[in-house]
């Protein structure tokens, strides 16, 4: 098959292009004019323009485009290009592979479990109801912006990912060097602990399980809509924070207060981002036959951290 990858160079792009060329699968990439030259693919330069034309013929496309949530503080000028770079961007995607002939089958859209807003400790399903805040209402656009293809007949499927575990970047691999660089981590040398009372929930997923949900929404499935990828077993932050010090082989015992967060993250992202929890669930995946690999967080987390 043949697949098209937006935002392949990222986390979990990169990880998703080896994957499907593992699996005997054609791989194309859009690229930005400021990608290294040595990766072929086809130009595009959101949110300008995308020629139609040379979408054509690929059986799926997966948008994990978008600038990365959590690595600058949340000025007003940072939130309008986080919004640009993912319902801009997806909006210009859905649009030009609405235009293309013909057609893919199909288009797996990132989104994430904050769209869920701080969902305390009830347990959240597709079907529960969007947050607010401005993390809530830009996964909320971004799904949106998916319109143009769903409307063209188009199956599309936003994935609400939660934390995926990987130390090599996302929110784990901030935890991990909230002060950079990575050796600075009050965990890796046991001054950290559970953040403001560790109480929220935080809704994970291995980057193995995380990777083969996409590949399975993109070969397997007939899912339409929002799917949550997340491991069946969300966790409060305590016992987040107890799983990394087990795999650092660490304490965890000082408590972080919340106000430090605040001062590194800024308030508004260290509420959407580490304060505000979900208690996400993969309804939809399961029902779908999907079967992770990985369910205990120990272990998961083990192989994370290395």
């Amino acid at each position: 098959m043949r697949f098209l990858i937006a935002g392949s160079s990222g986390l979990l792009g990169s990880a998703l292009v080896d994957r499907l060329r593992e699996d005997g699968h054609q791989v194309v990439r859009l690229v930005r004019p400021e990608t290294d030259g040595e990766v072929d693919g086809i130009a595009w330069d959101p949110p300008g323009r995308l020629d139609a034309s040379a979408l054509g013929g690929f059986d799926g496309v997966v948008n994990l485009a978008g600038r990365s949530i959590g690595e600058r503080r949340w000025s007003d000028r940072e939130k309008r290009l986080l919004w640009e770079s993912r319902v801009d961007t997806t909006r210009l995607l859905a649009q030009a592979l609405a235009d293309s002939d013909p057609r893919p089958r199909v288009l797996v859209n990132a989104s994430a479990v904050g769209y869920y807003g701080d969902g305390g400790d009830d347990v959240l399903t597709e079907g529960s109801p969007g947050g607010s805040g401005f993390l809530a209402d830009l996964c909320a656009a971004w799904e949106a912006a998916t319109g143009p293809a769903s409307a063209a007949g188009i199956r599309v499927a936003m994935t609400r990912s939660g934390i995926v575990l990987s130390a090599d970047g996302g929110a784990l691999g901030r935890l991990l060097a909230p002060f950079r660089p990575r050796w600075l981590s009050p965990y890796r040398w046991g001054l950290g602990g559970p953040i403001a009372g560790g109480r929220m929930y935080w809704s994970w997923i291995s980057l193995d399980d995380e990777i083969t949900a996409l590949v399975h929404l993109l070969t397997r499935s007939q899912i339409e809509g929002p799917v949550n990828l997340v491991s069946p077993n969300p966790v409060r932050n305590r016992e987040f924070i107890r799983a990394v010090g087990r795999a650092l082989h660490r304490p965890t015992v000082i408590p972080i207060p919340g106000f430090v967060l605040k001062v590194v993250l800024g308030r508004e992202l260290a509420d959407a981002l580490v304060f505000e929890g979900q208690r996400a669930v993969p309804a939809r995946l399961e029902a779908d036959g999907f079967e992770f690999a990985d369910r205990d967080l120990d272990e998961a987390m083990k192989e994370a951290i290395g």
